[in-house]
């Protein structure tokens, strides 16, 4: 029995030594291993590297200490999976254009009246039945036919025009993204007016083009892009003193862009260098006549030789014909003599029938063109007391507007007649189906 004891006694020392040796011997092990042979993670990967470095620790709140503790790592080289895109790929932008955009004394008045919460005028009604299309359009230019030059200067309609700039902010406000002013009456209130006409229209969010404060301003061609399409834009004028009288004084430096032969040539030379497409705008012609004049037709025909995309033609406040032209190249240019008044309160019927000219302008490996060359007529409203104006387009304007248009006290009108001065102008191809 004592035996037995012994043996079991010396059995369960036996096994308390192995177990302290096992555990002194993996005491050893820990001190002299590598702790990274302990980490179970795999190595990291360079992306997870990168990871590391570009994002800022949150224990890290001084810039300089995060710069010290971070080394720049290098990106890995990885292929592109996302193609370019293709120099063939089509682009394609749509344009519309309106002729005179007058202030005549009348329609200030009707804006004073349509005033409100502390306003002084508002025009913006005046373009509600046509702003969904010209909002519409990628592109939107209008002439605008009257200085902005600023309240000090006093507000006149004809002849000598000064309107209240809260007219052109309507026009920003319609959706206008080109405003021209080369035009006959961009003299009237001389050096002030039309220095403070440009110095407004140039704070908007449009390109202005026909107004120039000095030489090197006009040889500056102003050029309009959008989605990847540029527009090279001119603007030019008859001579206004041969009709207003008005001058710039010789010592001021303003430009007034009296269209000739040599500026032409050159300006256009110069745009089709920097644009894909040249528009230019023509204020030309006679006032108040349906006929082209032989002026009208030999520079229509240079600007075409010079390689001209499109002609927009104003100043004779009526519509005038519009055709393909082709010049000693061979291209093809589009021609608009006139596209009469958008806004006005001149009291014939005629002065009241204008066009909205619609095309789109096409970009691919081909080139740049011309496409969807459309006239759309429009008609300025006024009541019997020159009031409560309002733009249309034509085929929406009904009978009952036509009856009470201000216009039939100089002569009857009808919507028979306001249709014939679009249709003895305009051919068809040009005109929308309900005028076919």
């Amino acid at each position: 029995m004592k035996r037995q004891a012994f043996r079991f006694s010396f059995l369960i020392i036996c096994m308390i030594s192995l177990l302290l040796i096992t555990a002194c011997a993996g005491r050893g092990n820990m001190q002299t291993e590598d702790p990274l042979s302990r980490v179970t993670a795999p190595a990291p990967t360079v992306e997870f590297e990168e990871n590391e470095v570009l994002r800022k620790p949150e224990y890290l709140g001084d810039p300089e200490e995060y710069s010290a503790a971070t080394d720049p790592v290098s990106p890995p080289d990885t292929p592109n999976t996302q193609e370019p895109p293709s120099e063939d790929e089509e682009k394609r932008i749509s344009f519309v254009a309106v002729g005179d955009n007058i202030i005549h004394s009348a329609i200030m008045e009707d804006a004073a009246r349509h005033a409100a919460d502390g306003e002084e005028y508002n025009f913006n009604y005046i373009y509600d039945n046509v702003r969904d299309v010209i909002k519409g359009a990628d592109v939107a230019f209008v002439n605008q036919e009257t200085l902005f030059g600023g309240k000090q200067l006093g507000y006149y309609g004809f002849p000598n025009f000064n309107g209240p700039q809260e007219a052109g902010d309507a026009l920003v406000k319609t959706g206008f993204d080109i405003v021209c002013i080369a035009n006959n009456h961009m003299c009237d209130m001389r050096d002030a007016g039309f220095i403070g006409t440009v110095e407004y229209w140039r704070e908007q969010p449009v390109t202005l083009i026909g107004g120039y404060l000095n030489q090197d301003d006009y040889e500056n061609i102003r050029v309009h892009e959008k989605n990847g399409i540029k527009i090279a834009l001119l603007a030019y004028t008859y001579d206004p003193y041969t009709t207003n009288g008005m001058k710039f004084t010789a010592s001021s430096g303003l430009v007034t862009p009296i269209y000739n032969e040599d500026v032409i040539r050159r300006h256009v030379a110069a745009a089709k260098k920097l644009g894909d497409i040249v528009i230019v705008n023509m204020h030309w012609g006679t006032d108040s006549s349906f006929t082209v004049t032989a002026d009208q037709k030999k520079y229509a025909q240079l600007l075409a030789d010079c390689g001209v995309d499109v002609i927009i033609g104003e100043h004779p406040h009526v519509l005038q014909p519009m055709q393909w032209i082709t010049g000693e190249n061979g291209g093809k240019t589009l021609l608009t003599y006139s596209i009469g008044n958008f806004l006005s309160t001149q009291y014939n019927d005629y002065f009241m029938v204008g066009g909205m000219l619609s095309f789109d302008i096409v970009k691919d490996s081909d080139g740049t063109r011309i496409e969807k060359p459309l006239l759309i007529p429009t008609v300025t409203y006024y009541d019997v007391n020159r009031s409560n104006l309002s733009i249309y387009f034509l085929e929406k304007f009904t009978a009952e507007l036509c009856s009470s248009h201000g216009c039939n006290a100089h002569g009857a009108t009808s919507l028979e007649k306001m249709r014939k001065y679009v249709t003895n102008a305009i051919p068809n191809e040009f005109l929308p189906d309900t005028f076919q």
